[in-house]
């Protein structure tokens, strides 16, 4: 059974009479685009990302009929939303729900970030990770609404990264349609990028993104990894914004990139190169190191036989328990816990996607979405995948054609990894990604591509 977060709010904390502060920031609506919406709020009226406010127009002012005395003005609600990032002299946020247009002028009400807590229910869970746990105990399943939607770009997109491109400390998201490379600012304000790259050739087909500073100049690098149709040959090209805010190459390898993290939760890249060897494509997995001004592989090369693993887009490593574990997808698509000792997979298919290439006869290589690995203070605190779901009755899965989607966080049990939440997405997903915006809490950033080919970011508490 699955229940909304707020409807498990309610259950689990009975009466509740928490009120909010009695003065609550007010300010206006300065701009508002297709799917953002900038207020004049900043840090100094305390506002912060992943805040919610109000939207509403003013009415006639109401007088006290004794006193004469002002009692402010009717209010009538229009819209709601949330902040998602706060700069030093206005928010940009996103409209979740309206009852009309919103336009400038019109007020905004910031509202607190979490009720405190009421003397008649001392108990009542106030963060996700409690609602999770306490309805995870209760049988039931959190469904998850998005912080934000991004804008709609007009294509579909089929890989997704987010890094610090520019080297201020903010972040950038590179977006791909498969024959190009689109920057846009991280969370997007609309669907105009600030920079692209046309990936060379007169087929090519761009499979996955990453962000990385592996030079060491504190801008990010982009690597693109793509079939090159010219030289019959999967490849990457590393591209760099310069001064111009152009985007440039800097580098070639004849590798697929690739991030998994670490058994600490750090990100990192590995590459691989694949050949025309009908009985055994892959090569040896590698970190990707610069060193001596130049990109390649590093050493120790993955150890197949301990990890288990040969191909890159398949893997990436935790630890649960205070053990070391490898996460790996199986041919049947279900997520794999390998420990040192032992195993576990679900019962249920995670990590499918329309990013696949047959190739040297029967062998399918397919480009999936990343697993994402979140750890706290007490340690393991998720492991979040894609479901995507097939069309026509499941038939279209084989096609890698889908019809909707679900990001799911999955919690360690002791036994097994069960679902704690599960957020329902308006299309199939190509990438996710566990980011921390600038000044923002950390949040999952999953690519969403509807079915009128049209694609958008959103973004999830984890």
């Amino acid at each position: 059974m699955r229940i909304s977060l707020a409807a498990c709010l309610l259950l689990l904390s009975g009466v509740s009479r928490a009120q909010g502060p009695a003065e609550t920031p007010l300010g206006y609506v300065v701009r508002v685009d297709s799917a953002s919406i900038i207020l004049d709020f900043t840090g100094k009226n305390g506002a912060a990302a992943g805040q919610p406010f109000t939207i509403f127009k003013e009415g006639e002012e109401l007088k006290h009929p004794a006193t004469g005395a002002s009692l402010g003005r009717l209010e009538t609600p229009v819209a709601e939303g949330i902040l998602r990032e706060v700069l030093s002299n206005y928010s940009i946020g996103t409209l979740r729900s309206s009852s009309e247009p919103v336009a400038v002028k019109m007020r905004a009400r910031l509202k607190p970030l979490a009720a405190p807590p009421s003397p008649y229910s001392a108990t009542a869970p106030q963060s996700s990770d409690q609602v999770a746990q306490v309805a995870k105990s209760l049988g039931l399943t959190v469904k998850r609404e998005p912080r934000w939607r991004g804008p709609a770009f007009d294509y579909q997109a089929t890989a997704l990264a987010i890094g610090d491109c520019l080297g201020d400390g903010k972040r950038e998201a590179a977006v791909s349609d498969g024959r190009k490379v689109y920057i846009y600012p991280y969370p997007p304000v609309d669907a105009k990028p600030i920079a692209e790259f046309s990936a060379p050739g007169t087929a090519p087909r761009i499979y996955s993104l990453e962000t990385a500073d592996l030079n060491g100049n504190a801008r990010g690098e982009v690597f693109v990894s793509y079939f090159n149709d010219t030289f019959n040959r999967f490849e990457t090209k590393i591209l760099e914004l310069d001064q111009k805010g152009a985007l440039t190459q800097v580098a070639e390898l004849p590798y697929l990139v690739r991030g998994y993290q670490d058994l600490k939760g750090a990100r990192r890249l590995a590459a691989q190169q694949i050949t025309e060897d009908a009985s055994f494509p892959f090569g040896a997995i590698y970190p990707l190191v610069y060193q001596d001004g130049k990109y390649g592989p590093g050493k120790p090369a993955v150890d197949f036989l301990k990890h288990k693993v040969d191909w890159l887009y398949d893997f990436t490593f935790l630890t649960m328990d205070n053990k070391p574990a490898t996460i790996d997808v199986t041919n049947t698509e279900l997520i794999r816990v390998r420990f040192p000792k032992g195993s576990w997979k679900t019962a249920e298919s995670y990590d499918q996607t329309p990013n696949r290439v047959r190739w040297t006869g029967d062998r399918m290589l397919q480009f999936r979405p990343a697993m994402a690995v979140r750890y706290d203070d007490k340690g393991f605190a998720g492991l979040y995948a894609v479901k995507n779901i097939s069309g026509y009755g499941g038939l279209a899965g084989a096609f890698g054609i889908f019809a909707s989607a679900e990001l799911r966080r999955l919690d360690w049990t002791g036994l097994s990894l069960a679902p704690a939440w599960v957020a329902e997405l308006g299309g199939y997903s190509t990438a996710l990604a566990l980011t921390a915006p600038a000044g923002g809490p950390q949040e999952l950033a999953v690519m969403v591509v509807g079915t009128a080919g049209r694609s958008s970011i959103w973004a999830y508490d984890p």
